[in-house]
């Protein structure tokens, strides 16, 4: 039987064996967040791309800004309109841009080298950095909202990247984080066949168990927003009241949260 890891979220020894999904071994901590074993989980990634063609399919450029980007940045518009936004792992850059078209000076942080070099090519209106760690060149206190599409769940660290997020923000400034809801009455009826159990998602998270995370990083949540699937459905918007609906009655695959930074 394998030790019990500790939780990457609060320190302590995991309570409950979750079970095996693919290369994850997936543990259950008593602060709520379940991780996978870090001992025994292979990056599928290491060593490749993330938008290399053979993970991912080519983008045609320039890019079009779709109704799920401007829905992220809706969000962060119920609470500041303009100002320097950063997108932590932005990938391609969409969600940036419609950030750019909002009103905000963005900046792009990526580690794929692919995205990082097409996007300053093709989209030189925002600014692109390469790597996965916030660079120095970024000046403490100079950014005033940080953004994290599906990002948190895939960092082996995410306690660590939320405090060199806080050092970066502003006092007042803020973060949204959007990621799958491990909470999700779908989740909980298809168990470890979810589709957000994947080889590349080291922490599934509820709103309860991300709450301590970020807070012990110097935040506070101001908001808690489901969204029925990953992407809005363009093609058939009318479905949306229906999507809501079914967030509201707790059938909500992703959860997005706004925090802002405490004063230091």
């Amino acid at each position: 039987m394998s030790a019990e890891p500790a939780c990457p979220g609060c320190g302590a020894v995991a309570e409950t064996e979750i079970g095996r999904a693919g290369v994850c071994h997936l543990w259950r901590c008593g602060c709520g967040l379940v991780f996978a074993d870090r001992a025994t989980w292979r990056d599928p990634y290491a060593g490749s791309d993330y938008y290399d063609p053979a993970h991912q399919p080519e983008q045609s450029y320039p890019l079009r800004i779709t109704a799920t980007e401007r829905d992220r940045i809706g969000t962060v518009r119920r609470f500041l309109t303009n100002g320097r936004l950063l997108d932590f792992g932005g990938g391609i850059g969409k969600t940036a841009l419609a950030a750019h078209a909002a009103g905000f000076s963005a900046v792009v942080l990526e580690d794929s080298h692919k995205a990082v070099v097409e996007g300053r090519a093709h989209h030189p209106e925002i600014e692109w950095l390469e790597g996965r760690e916030m660079p120095h060149s970024i000046a403490d206190g100079s950014l005033d909202v940080v953004t994290m599409f599906h990002v948190l769940e895939h960092l082996p660290e995410p306690g660590e990247v939320l405090r060199q997020i806080g050092r970066k923000l502003r006092a007042g400034g803020l973060l949204v984080i959007e990621v799958p809801n491990w909470g999700s009455h779908v989740r909980r009826l298809r168990g470890l066949r979810w589709e957000f159990v994947l080889d590349h998602h080291l922490n599934h998270f509820t709103a309860g168990s991300m709450k301590p995370l970020v807070e012990q990083a110097g935040f506070e949540r101001c908001a808690v927003e489901y969204r029925r699937t990953f992407s809005i459905n363009e093609a058939q918007p009318w479905k949306e009241p229906m999507k809501r609906l079914l967030c509201a009655l707790g059938f909500g695959d992703i959860l997005r949260c706004a925090f802002r930074k405490t004063a230091a």
